[in-house]
């Protein structure tokens, strides 16, 4: 069994159901809880599902990240592909009090984080294009929580465009309510991941590595690799990496494990930097220099960094601060799987968690740490892991997980404030955690506030992790005034600066959609064409792009496009590639459209199938715009293809099935043999099932019948009335007692009185 489910079966006669709004359910422990949920005004706990971008994420009220049994998305990338990259992510503090470790957390169902009395969820449109809002505190009293007296304010922001649509970035604002000085105090992120869960066919949790990306000194001689080189600067057409995003050059061999299947030591590609710090070109920053000599030109360390073209390099080079994890080989199967690249769906995601500012930095109005000349920079203080076998489970294991001081931080002999990667002290691919610490905070006296930003995301292979782990900073640090990664700023207080100024796409357009026989009827509002883009101050709105999907909302296919332009344009994908060489007459603005096939950029659309599930979305696109004196050119941009049907109370993907109407009179011969059930057997979830929705269909049905459902014992378990005219009906595997069914056989019986009598009975199976 998974070791993840035993510890949760373990668990369950102790835990509670975690009733709210947009969560549907979750897990709690200790009946403290519950009591003080009826007797103060404090809300209930709940997490709401960011989709806007090709990352989705849960993030709740309480600390907590994702969803451990992956009910609603858990880091899932690309979204709408079932591939989970967490299983929990969590926010950790602690301090020492009278000389005793304390911690506020959460943690496996024991959650010290409870949403501030009066404060409320906020959702939507904000700094970002959907912002989430949260407030909660360590202050309700569990029994055996010593509170430290923490409050915390969290806002998420997550991004529809391309550079940005990977990761979600979460700013803290950390106050001390309470009344105590909290000395040696620091903040963590604890994610524990399990690479492409779901859609990893053998023990996901199993066959992970971990490691960290960013300079950490002497504890591992990563940072000091130079074998790609992604900007090209050599211009040979090569950036070091192979088909999947990850470097020839990266051996990643263990003692007995096996090495990268593209290792090949003739296709490294030095460009002069070192592969873990990250690069921001910048016509009006600093001159950037050459870090080592093996760059194009063999010029000397230290000296001005220049293209081919003879153009020196300025912006911002900066060693990222991230923790980062990925699939590695499944020692106990004999195939080579790692990043499940020979699997049906390959997973070569790389996830990461990058802390991109801290208040550490002000503490002395200088960057801490220093622990070399090189380390000038803002970064963590700490980069730990750990396996299920050594989960902390007392305050203070977890303080010396945040502070680095707990035993595992001691490998072979050696302290590691950076963990290096497993295979460095002979560790095997395994069920790993990581935390990412900044501290430690002195004196953090009642009143005060510390801040932090913190971004986790998916990137394809090493490369894609690296791009966004970048592109996180860039949208940080976009519009700043008087800041940059080399000279970091808060987001709030006495050190706030501008931040997230974006070229942001038109609104979303509110979409509703229903079946039709072999076709689809959709519908939208104006809202997009009239609304102002706030970096210019006008209506930016050129035209509408309508996008499908089968089976789930993900791999999407654009069927449409209409424009307010009389003129021929070049359409561009969601890429921003061309989709073809030449310009296109795009037909007039319309607000509805019905897919019933046809051809779209000479390529057939095909007509909707009767009993298949299809996924809609409407984005709105503004133009191209060419640079100004005041700002610089800037491609067109699109909204988020997240107008899909949802289930207004989970958030879950809701498919639209187009259905055979009955346009003419009843046929009296009507054959009921044809009835049947799909799938059958249920296995779960069906290739034309979103996972997160659970039913099985009734198809081939008379316009009007009763449709009762029977265990094979012959107890009523549900009765459905069809009556909408159509051919066929689903069911939710929810029985009369709203409970869900089991697995087994199951009996129907379909019934119909007009013109007469009728029925057929049928059987068909669940298997959980």
């Amino acid at each position: 069994m998974n070791k993840k489910v035993l510890l949760m079966a373990l668990l369950l006669p102790i835990l509670l159901i975690w009733v709210t709004s947009d969560f549907a359910k979750d897990i709690r422990q200790s009946d403290e809880i519950t009591a003080l949920q009826k007797t103060t005004a404090r809300p209930a706990t709940e997490g709401r599902v960011h989709d806007i971008g090709t990352l989705w994420n849960t993030v709740t009220n309480r600390g907590q990240y994702g969803h451990p049994d992956q009910a609603t998305p858990s880091m899932e990338w690309p979204g709408g592909s079932e591939a989970h990259y967490l299983w929990e992510g969590r926010f950790w503090v602690g301090a020492i009090v009278d000389g005793e470790k304390y911690v506020s957390h959460a943690d496996y169902g024991n959650y010290e984080w409870y949403p501030k009395e009066g404060s409320s969820f906020f959702f939507g449109p904000g700094k970002s294009i959907l912002d989430s809002y949260v407030q909660y505190d360590d202050l309700y009293g569990i029994s055996g929580h010593f509170p430290l007296g923490i409050q915390v304010d969290e806002r998420a922001l997550a991004w529809s465009m391309g550079d940005y649509d990977d990761f979600i970035i979460y700013e803290y604002e950390v106050i001390n309510v309470g009344e105590y000085t909290l000395n040696d105090f620091y903040m963590g992120w604890i994610y524990d991941n399990d690479i492409a869960a779901i859609a990893d066919p053998t023990d996901p949790n199993l066959d992970d590595l971990v490691d960290y990306e960013g300079w950490d000194g002497i504890d591992s001689d990563n940072d000091e690799f130079d074998i790609v080189d992604p900007f090209d600067l050599d211009q040979d057409g090569e950036t070091g990496y192979d088909e999947w995003g990850w470097p020839y050059g990266f051996e990643l061999r263990s003692v007995t494990g096996p090495t990268n299947p593209n290792y090949d030591a003739s296709k490294i590609n030095p460009d002069g930097f070192f592969d873990e710090w990250g690069i921001i070109l910048k016509e009006d920053g600093p001159v950037i220099n050459w870090q080592t000599a093996n760059n194009w030109a063999s010029a000397p360390v230290g000296t001005p960094a220049t293209t081919m073209d003879g153009d020196t390099l300025k912006g911002y080079l900066f060693p990222r601060s991230a923790s980062i994890m990925y699939d590695g080989d499944y020692a106990s199967t004999p195939e080579m799987d790692i990043g499940e690249r020979n699997a049906a769906q390959p997973l070569p995601g790389v996830m990461f968690g990058q802390l991109i500012y801290s208040d550490i930095i002000h503490e002395e109005g200088v960057f801490p740490y220093q622990t070399t000349p090189e380390d000038t920079f803002m970064r963590a203080f700490a980069h730990q892991w750990w396996n299920w076998e050594s989960d902390p489970g007392t305050d203070v294991e977890k303080y010396d997980y945040l502070s680095a001081q707990a035993a595992a931080s001691t490998q072979l002999g050696v302290h590691y404030n950076f963990l290096p990667h497993p295979f460095e002290v002979n560790a095997p691919v395994f069920d790993y955690r990581w935390v990412t610490s900044t501290g430690p905070f002195y004196n953090f006296a009642p009143g005060d506030t510390l801040r932090a930003v913190y971004a986790a995301g998916v990137g394809f292979g090493f490369q894609g992790m690296r791009e966004n782990l970048d592109n996180a900073i860039r949208a940080y640090y976009a519009g700043a005034e008087w800041s940059d990664p080399l000279h970091p700023s808060a987001f709030a207080g006495k050190q706030k600066d501008t931040h997230y100024v974006l070229p942001i796409p038109p609104p979303v357009p509110n979409l509703t959609y229903s079946a039709l026989d072999a076709g689809v009827q959709l519908a939208w509002d104006s809202s997009a064409e009239t609304a102002i883009d706030a970096m210019l101050g006008t209506t930016d709105f050129e035209g509408y792009k309508i996008y499908r999907a089968m089976y789930n909302p993900s791999n999407w296919e654009m069927i449409a496009a209409f424009d307010n332009r009389d003129e021929p344009v070049y359409l561009k994908d969601t890429n921003g590639e061309l989709m073809s060489e030449e310009k296109v007459n795009l037909p007039d603005i319309v607000n509805t459209y019905v897919d019933t096939g046809g051809y779209f950029m000479g390529k057939e659309i095909s007509r909707p199938i009767n009993g298949l599930r299809y996924y809609y979305a409407i984005a709105a696109f503004d133009p191209d715009k060419e640079a100004t004196a005041t700002r610089p050119a800037m491609l067109s941009q699109e909204s988020a293809r997240s107008n899909y049907l949802k289930d207004p109370s989970s958030g879950a993907p809701l498919a639209i099935v187009p259905t055979e109407l009955y346009t003419e009179p009843y046929i009296e011969d009507f054959d009921m043999s044809k009835v049947k059930v799909v799938p059958n057997p249920y296995k779960g979830t069906a290739l034309f099932e979103s996972r997160y929705e659970d039913k099985i269909r009734f198809t081939n049905l008379p316009p009007a019948c009763k449709i009762s459902i029977f265990t094979i014992t012959g107890d009523l378990v549900d009765t459905i009335y069809h009556n909408d005219g159509t051919d066929a009906e689903l069911w939710d595997l929810i029985s009369r007692n709203r409970q869900k069914v089991v697995s087994g056989l199951y009996i129907f019986l379909v019934e119909n009185d007009e013109p007469e009598y009728k029925k057929h009975v049928g059987k068909f199976v669940i298997i959980r």
